[in-house]
């Protein structure tokens, strides 16, 4: 084998290959066979160019690539670390947030921050379709794939449809599974909004994102087998991890 006790390959200046190819396709590499799992850290430019004997503006080259298709990411002040997988949600259909988790090899989990029952405010009231002052199930949480957190919400029901779901361990079952068991109550289509932000101090802390990181602020009403609106939830989406895609056809 030609590999260096850095783990990448020594260069191979008569391949015909270019020195920063090189690189990029052993990082390339060893991202894919796992050797360099998602968090892991990158040697840093000095370290890769003293290691490889080659400039610093190939090791740059080499490293530009990997972060343009997504396998790489800087974190300011820190480093160049491998990146961890993105869940993408295609705009059109209902969506799984922990199977998207699991397709991926992490297990989704839930952390309860808060439940109970309040009046509903005004917004709440308006988008449930109630009177100000109605009391409303309050339901917040953190979605997690494995230990990493990824979006903190709020959702509202109407106390009176759902009596007694304040009491449900949302740790280990899901809302609209519950929903559905318990109540007979399908959730069957939403309407969701979503508009780009700046992480607030809080969802920074829960989200474990550093303060003014781009996230996505989601606001989704959910409606019965009746058309009867069954909740309002408010999200905010870590902007690193997640994406919407739109699936466009040409009109018949």
């Amino acid at each position: 084998g030609w590999r260096s006790p850095g783990g990448l390959r020594s260069m191979r200046v008569d391949s015909g290959v270019p020195l920063y190819r090189q690189i990029e396709a052993e990082l390339r590499d060893r991202i894919r066979s796992g050797e360099l799992p998602p968090g892991a850290r990158v040697e840093t430019e000095v370290e890769l160019t003293v290691r490889r004997g080659v400039s610093r503006a190939t090791v740059r080259q080499a490293l530009g690539g990997l972060i343009a298709d997504g396998l790489l990411e800087v974190r300011r002040g820190l480093g160049t670390y491998v990146t961890a997988p993105r869940f993408e949600h295609t705009i059109g259909g209902f969506y799984s947030l922990s199977q998207e988790i699991e397709r991926h090899g992490l297990r989704p989990g839930t952390r309860v921050l808060a439940i109970g029952i309040q009046p509903a405010d005004k917004s709440t009231a308006e988008m449930l379709a109630l009177e100000i002052g109605t009391p409303v199930v309050a339901l917040r949480r953190v979605r997690l794939a494995g230990e990493d957190p990824l979006v903190v919400e709020t959702s509202y029901l109407p106390a009176s449809r759902f009596p007694g779901l304040e009491l449900v361990d949302f740790r280990s079952v899901h809302l609209y599974d519950t929903l559905a068991a318990q109540y007979g109550c399908r959730a069957t289509r939403a309407r969701e909004t979503f508009a780009p932000a700046k992480v607030t101090d809080e969802e920074a802390v829960l989200l474990n994102q550093a303060i003014g990181e781009a996230v996505l602020h989601i606001e989704r009403v959910a409606f019965d087998q009746d058309d009867a609106r069954i909740e309002f939830c408010r999200s905010t989406i870590r902007g690193d991890r997640y994406r919407y895609a739109v699936e466009l056809r040409p009109d018949r």
